[in-house]
């Protein structure tokens, strides 16, 4: 038997709930001491200790009492073999509850009792969550006789009789209740089945009370959720510029690799005129009002002209735009409410690429912008029906989705200062590390948001920087940052699934100002709109209602980090099918597009000098526990900040190698690298960079969750090139193994005698995690070696390569 801290895979008649007290060591130990029963969890969710039990403290002079200042990790599921298994365990539990001794035998069982709080079949309190309850309340307050729409997931089913029974028991609860079914969509690629419902206002208390009614206690219900809907509320501040001039649209023969879900368009802007291929089979263009249009408008612009501040050259391909939301009458663009979230991109992503017979209406795409996200579904240790649709899709159709990890706008409490202008007179690196620490201690409630800890994807997080050139005056707002190095104070922390680096990589997002929001024995920072003080300059529809087609505005947030993510990959393509500029991948198989777009996007990021701050701060103190320090700073780093630039282009000093394939479960690849003669037995410093991407498919309810892991190494020491990875700031090595992307970096300056002719020999190999795949795996992998000094590095690894030279910077 197996615990685990996904109950998605379990039979719900025989699950049994462990709601642990204590440290996850101490629970771990007991149960190794249980014959047949193997813990499978990785887990990071905690809630508050009680007065029963908490963790033990390990500070100096405290040893061995509670703590009960400190969270403590909280369920773990166990599916029983049989209902006689099932319950004997409880009967077990109930009478040590009572203070019986269980008899021979059942003293490891009784080591384990000791560290919980309870056990329990799966009942109310698991199907109810408590933002579930958090939600029914606002929206009663709201409209108090109105019936609240929720969402259901239902324990997923294999076989379609089984299903068929599930929804017609669940239609009779919600009859019985007074409700009704808004819609239901099973997917049984990622064992998912949910359904919206609408719940009668005078049904809500007692299902708030967990109490037993037959909707809290239905055994086809897992949870009950806040209805999944993207939306924004962006209200943009026309900037004061010259209209912006209508510029030539795309070449008409160029087909789209790129799509964009989001909301209606602004399509006869003068920045998208021409240049969008707009589908809009869902008709929602005759319900989103023109001068409403803005996410839409603002994210296309984004990707095909990037910053106008920047002054950048426009894309040369159309881009495809799916619209999924629409402007209401209130100003709200949102997605239908009367559709199941997950049905409408699942939908979407189906119709780019074609299925049951029809036609895919963009076969080219192999990227898609995902530029919102779900803020009723914070990343809690689960990972969502919808991420799970992008993991199996990516892999199904090799589609690299870029996805904004979330702004985070509830207010942010900061205890260092004890009134505002305490805060806006402190010198700038006192206030951004009080920001820091303030964001450190809330991080468990800034997690991302849905679907961005969907496994495959490239996961986005907001820059603090962007090119205002002017900022006016404001009052009570002031930049938390002494530099554009960190990411935005809003901008979702990571980690991701089973503690993976999330996100990956960092764009400008706006050098965001936080505002006050109370001041007086400590202090709130609120999040609001860019007005005119910071963000990314882009399209946006007039305001006025005068219909004007010239008009920008300041656009931020992650959103607008992932557009430029999504525009950036949009680049490294078109360099990678330039043959005219010598490249060789002109000619690369397009089932490896992605893999390769999506390696070198992260290829060039790198952590800064702020690590080493945030190390501090984030901590631990005990230097020996050098992964947990890494995957502290990877929560607000990444894998760093890329340079794009140096993604697309050579150097004298620089050069990169790509390449792709395909792998099985315990096959490798060899790759041989020729080095180049001027970094032989010298000093100059020296650095190698190995990305690698793959799409790994996946198995819900899985503990692994992934099937397949990919990573590389040197058949030889790196040290026979100079390098080494110890001492250089970046993610662990173990949690750089947990995601779908590889990234390390080595340097030293040793000087050294090569071998193996001058190579380097790397091997790429595949292993299984969850298994079950029979099918190669595809990935793509680049190398970049470099110098610090002037070296002909590119020139001497180019000549023994003997192909045509790229274009150097």
């Amino acid at each position: 038997m197996e615990l685990r801290d996904d109950p998605s895979s379990l039979a719900p008649d025989r699950v049994i709930v462990f709601e642990i007290a204590g440290t996850v060591d101490d629970f771990v130990k007991a149960v190794a001491k249980v014959p047949g029963l193997e813990f499978m969890a990785e887990i990071e969710t905690e809630q508050p200790p009680d007065e029963l039990f908490a963790v033990k403290d390990s500070r100096k002079g405290r040893e061995g009492l509670d703590r009960d200042d400190k969270d403590v990790p909280g369920r773990f599921y166990l599916a029983m073999p049989t209902t006689g298994a099932f319950n004997e365990l409880l009967s077990l539990w109930q009478r040590w509850s009572r203070g019986e001794r269980l008899g021979h035998g059942y003293t490891p069982f009784e080591r384990v009792f000791e560290q919980l709080r309870v056990l329990r079949p799966w009942g109310a309190a698991d199907r109810i969550l408590d933002e579930t309850i958090a939600f029914w309340q606002e929206e009663l307050a709201r409209a108090p006789d109105r019936p609240v729409r929720t969402e259901v997931e239902l324990w997923f089913l294999p076989n379609e009789a089984g299903q068929r029974n599930a929804s017609e028991r669940l239609a009779a609860h919600i009859a019985e209740a007074g409700g009704r079914v808004v819609h239901e969509r099973v997917i049984s690629e990622i064992a998912y089945h949910g359904a919206l419902i609408d719940i009668p206002a005078q049904a809500i208390p007692a299902l708030m009370q967990r109490a037993e009614v037959n909707l809290a206690l239905a055994d086809e219900v897992m949870f009950l959720r806040p209805q999944s809907t993207l939306h924004n509320e962006l209200e943009p501040e026309e900037v004061e510029t010259p209209g912006v001039e209508e510029r030539a649209g795309a070449p008409s023969e160029n087909v789209p690799i790129a799509a964009l879900l989001d909301g209606f368009p602004l399509q006869r802007h003068a920045l998208l005129t021409d240049r969008l291929s707009i589908d809009d089979p869902d008709n929602l263009e005759e319900m989103a009002i023109v001068a409403r249009r803005v996410h839409g408008t603002a994210m296309a612009s984004l990707i095909l002209h990037g910053d106008l501040n920047a002054g950048e050259t426009p894309l040369e391909r159309p881009l495809y735009l799916r619209p999924i939301m629409f402007a209401q009458a209130n100003g709200q663009e949102r997605t239908d409410g009367d559709r199941l979230l997950i049905d409408t991109i699942y939908r979407a992503v189906l119709r780019i690429k074609g299925s049951a017979g029809e036609d895919a209406a963009a076969p080219s795409v192999f990227l898609i912008n995902l530029s919102i996200g779900d803020g009723r579904r914070p990343f809690a240790r689960l990972v969502s029906p919808l991420a799970r649709l992008l993991d199996f899709l990516s892999e199904r159709y090799g589609i690299l989705f870029l996805v904004s990890g979330g702004n985070i706008t509830e207010p942010l409490r900061i205890n260092r200062y004890d009134t505002w202008k305490d805060f806006e007179d402190a010198p700038a690196d006192e206030r951004e590390r009080a920001v820091l620490e303030a964001l450190n201690a809330a991080k468990h409630e800034r997690t991302l948001l849905s679907p961005a800890e969907a496994l495959n994807v490239l996961t986005i997080g907001a820059q603090h920087h962007d090119a205002v050139a002017a900022r006016p005056g404001a009052l009570l707002a002031v930049d938390p940052y002494d530099s554009h190095e960190l990411p935005n104070a809003s901008s979702a922390l990571g980690l991701g699934h089973r503690r993976s680096v999330k996100p990956e990589i960092f764009l400008p997002g706006g050098r965001e100002f936080v505002r006050m929001g109370r001041s007086g024995g400590g202090i709130e920072a609120h999040f609001g709109q860019p007005q005119r003080l910071y963000g990314l300059r882009a399209a946006a529809p007039d305001s006025s209602g005068q219909g004007q087609l010239d008009k920008t505005a300041l656009s931020d947030g992650t959103s607008s980090a992932t557009a430029l993510a999504t525009r950036a990959a949009h680049r490294i393509f078109d360099a990678l099918m330039d043959r005219e500029g010598g490249s060789r991948l002109a000619d690369m198989p397009p089932e490896y597009y992605a893999t390769v777009v999506k390696a070198l996007l992260v290829h060039r990021a790198r952590w800064n000098g702020k690590w080493s701050l945030l190390k501090e701060i984030c901590g631990p103190d005990d230097g020996r526990r050098f992964v947990q320090q890494a995957e502290n700073i990877s929560r607000f780093m990444g894998f760093g900040i890329p340079d794009m630039a140096e993604a697309m282009e050579c150097a004298t000093n620089r050069a990169t190698l790509v390449g792709y394939g395909a792998l099985a479960p315990d096959h490798a690849h060899s790759y041989r690298i020729p080095l180049p003669p001027s970094l032989e037995r010298v000093t100059d410093p020296r650095a190698l960079t190995l990305s690698m991407a793959w799409f790994s498919p996946v198995k819900a309810g899985h503990q692994s969750y992934r099937c397949v892991r990919l990573e590389a190494s040197a058949d030889a020491p790196l040290e026979a090139l100079g390098v080494e990875r110890k001492g250089i700031a970046q993610p662990a090595d173990a949690s750089n193994k947990k995601g779908t992307v590889f990234h390390e970096r080595y340097q030293g300056a040793r000087a050294v005698p090569f071998i193996d002719d001058g190579h380097l020999s790397l091997k790429v190999w595949c292993k299984e995690d969850a298994g079950g795949v029979e099918s190669p795996v595809r990935y793509g992998i680049a190398v970049t070696l470099e110098a610090e000094n002037a070296m002909p590095i590119y020139e001497e690894i180019e000549q023994r390569l003997r192909v045509a030279p790229r274009p150097r910077s």
